[in-house]
């Protein structure tokens, strides 16, 4: 991997510097980062294009085993706690206009959807900090389920009708947004009883872990909230509703996320129930090159499916995955707008639909990207 492209994966300490700066410049100037996340991206992904390259066999264990890349993910973590203390913080100052509220709002929204993708990088790994350090990000944004349902849920069920988190052809994103949001919690919870049953365990008691994913965010909150109120005389409500709404902001962004990567596309049914086995035919691609940078190469979806556990620094691009025709900034906003959505999309999924289901077609992409 060249040196530049290394650098590039340090690009995201942009958005928090962005957001620190803007608060401190004032008004219209904290939407910084929201503009440079759904405006300056869009623009150098146009400009810059695409990445033609995948590690190379000969280098690939070498940039497995790089602690760079591992330290870039880390410091990320610690880096979303600071900026959800520092918003807090400056929201219970409580000198901010409506604006410059929600700008930092819409500005701390898009970091912390980036957060949830470090806890998505970080939960697929087996050792227990890694996985510490997944759950302490999505508790940053209440989103702990996650760490459960994408793992055990998601992975198994991608492409089926079985999977919340797989959007279905002609759905608009708010309709999907209710079905993956309360569908994922109750297929969490479903998979954490089944969990605990099987070690003869109680489902309500403290061995559940989709209740501490739920006391967890709450306490946290309260104890941001408390901290900032000290001395006050009174609650600062202000901080504990910034703290939810920005969760909620960047989960729904991390579900819009998901409308993308998988509209549409579903897996054969070989008999009733059971499905062909997940190949890089089944998630949208896009190989853009600032904002895989930006998103640690969460883009190039197809490879992450068919091989859950590969690190994000060696995901491979497959010209055979199905495209999208933009990055993930512009696609998230592009499915806001279902009729535009809808008529980009469809003649897409009308065009991998009639390969996808064809055996020797799906015979030659497998051994192409084995």
């Amino acid at each position: 991997m060249s040196f530049l492209k290394k650098l590039g994966f340090l690009s995201i300490f942009i958005i928090p510097a962005l957001i620190v700066w803007g608060y401190y410049m004032g008004g219209g100037w904290t939407f910084s980062a929201f503009i440079f996340g759904y405006g300056i991206i869009p623009i150098l992904d146009t400009l810059i294009g695409k990445d033609p390259d995948n590690i190379s066999e000969e280098s690939f264990d070498k940039v497995i085993s790089n602690g760079y890349f591992y330290t870039v993910v880390y410091a990320q973590v610690y880096t979303h706690v600071a900026i959800v203390v520092f918003s807090a913080y400056v929201v219970s100052l409580q000198t901010m206009s409506w604006l410059e509220l929600a700008g930092l709002l819409f500005s701390v929204k898009l970091y912390m959807a980036s957060g949830i993708n470090i806890g998505h990088e970080l939960g697929h790994k087996r050792n227990k900090i890694a996985q510490f350090h997944s759950q302490l990000v999505l508790m940053l944004v209440g989103y702990m389920h996650f760490f459960i349902e994408h793992n055990k849920g998601h992975h198994v069920n991608v492409a089926t009708p079985k999977d919340p988190a797989t959007s279905r052809k002609n759905q608009t994103f708010y309709a999907f947004w209710v079905q993956t949001v309360f569908g994922s919690w109750r297929s969490a919870w479903n998979i954490e009883k089944n969990r605990l049953q099987r070690r003869g365990k109680k489902v309500w008691s403290t061995s559940n872990a989709m209740i501490w994913y739920v006391v967890l965010p709450l306490s946290f909150f309260a104890l941001l909230t408390t901290a900032f109120s000290w001395g006050t005389g009174a609650i600062i409500w202000a901080v504990p509703a910034f703290l939810i709404l920005q969760g909620v902001l960047a989960f729904s962004t991390l579900e819009a996320v998901n409308y993308v990567e998988h509209y549409g596309i579903m897996r054969r049914e070989i008999t009733p129930g059971r499905y062909e086995k997940v190949n890089p035919l089944h998630s949208w691609n896009s190989n853009h090159r600032i904002s895989n940078f930006f998103l640690f190469q969460l883009q190039r979806h197809s490879d992450h499916h068919a091989h859950a556990s590969r690190p994000y620094q060696v995901l491979r691009h497959f010209d055979e995955s199905p495209q999208l025709p933009s990055g993930y900034p512009t696609m998230i906003l592009m499915s806001l707008v279902p009729p535009l959505w809808f008529k980009v999309m469809n003649k897409r999924l009308e065009a991998w639909q009639e390969l996808a289901y064809d055996a020797k077609h799906i015979e030659q992409v497998v051994k192409a990207v084995a």
